[in-house]
């Protein structure tokens, strides 16, 4: 089965920048479950004005970018696009996770899209000079360098991640943005009410327009409290297949960037258990397929071919 997961932050992690010491994204676990393609996020998100000893975001992407041969050079090859992997072989995409990478210039963007990045969430969770996150001035529109760069994604290829983008933002990207924004790793607020997690007016806006929605696996996005497990993750899948989703959503799992997982689903070895549990569901064989990785295929579709350079 062709399996893509559209977020995690091993390369933090793998570069010594995140929480985590030993990451549970490796060529090893990827193999286990089955993953074709594994979206590597380089974290360029700032940490607020406030943050003691953090990096810049430049060097934070550079020192994220150094450690990628620790996968390349173990059997995981780097594609610029989901069509480029085949079933049964093991593959990573790059994304942007908060644009502050760009500084107030699209020369940065076009050299990372150039090193192969092709998602770029606008924000982390705090505001920049592109647009408002969700926990912050959330109902701010996109800033006119944030439709500067968003402009530049769609003719570059690079599909506009709304994960940590306030509502405002996401609305004009609904209206007014070239190609369908995607979230790479978020759930539902309908059934875990944080303001990381999508309505349902936003579900039903990226599935009318052709988005995507990966599905975080972040216990805190999933349950509000009390045990979370494997089937409160098939919840949220349930829930968007509800609203009309069911060819609209796949795998964000978030990993190395949560501290915790649902039990059942601790690394990419667990998405067969995962895809299994939804099939108990009732999710069909073509439906499973899709949300392994086939609706991801279908969505990226558009991006294909896109100028490289500037």
């Amino acid at each position: 089965m062709f399996i893509v997961d559209t977020h995690c932050d091993t390369l933090l992690v793998r570069a010594g920048l995140g929480d985590a010491t030993v990451p549970c994204v490796t060529p090893q676990t990827l193999r286990a479950g089955g993953v074709t393609v594994q979206v590597c996020a380089l974290f360029a998100g700032s940490f607020g004005p406030d943050a003691q000893g953090a990096q810049a975001p430049a060097t934070m992407a550079e020192a994220e970018l150094g450690a990628l041969p620790q996968l390349t050079e173990n059997g995981v090859r780097l594609v610029e696009s989901p069509s480029q992997a085949r079933e049964g072989e093991t593959c990573c995409m790059l994304s942007l996770e908060g644009a502050e990478v760009f500084g107030d210039s699209l020369d940065r963007l076009r050299q990372l899209r150039a090193l192969g990045a092709r998602l770029c969430a606008l924000t982390w969770n705090f505001e920049n000079l592109l647009a408002s996150p969700h926990c912050a001035h959330g109902q701010r529109a996109l800033k006119p360098f944030g439709w500067e760069c968003v402009r530049e994604m769609a003719r570059l290829g690079m599909a506009v991640d709304v994960s940590h983008l306030g509502e405002g933002g996401f609305w004009d990207l609904i209206f007014h943005a070239p190609l369908p924004p995607m979230a790479s790793h978020s759930c539902c607020r309908a059934l875990c009410r944080h303001t990381r997690n999508l309505t349902d007016d936003q579900i039903r806006a990226l599935i009318e327009c052709g988005g995507y929605i990966g599905v975080n696996f972040y216990t805190r996005f999933v349950k509000e409290e009390g045990p979370c497990t494997l089937e409160d993750v098939c919840d949220h899948f349930v829930h968007i297949a509800e609203l009309g989703g069911a060819g609209n959503m796949g795998l964000g799992s978030d990993f190395d960037g949560i501290d915790s997982a649902p039990q059942g689903l601790q690394s990419p070895a667990d998405v067969p258990a995962l895809l299994e549990a939804l099939r108990g569901r009732g999710f069909t064989q073509p439906e499973i397929e899709g949300i392994a990785g086939g609706n991801f295929l279908k969505y990226f579709q558009p991006f294909e071919g896109r100028a490289v350079s500037a």
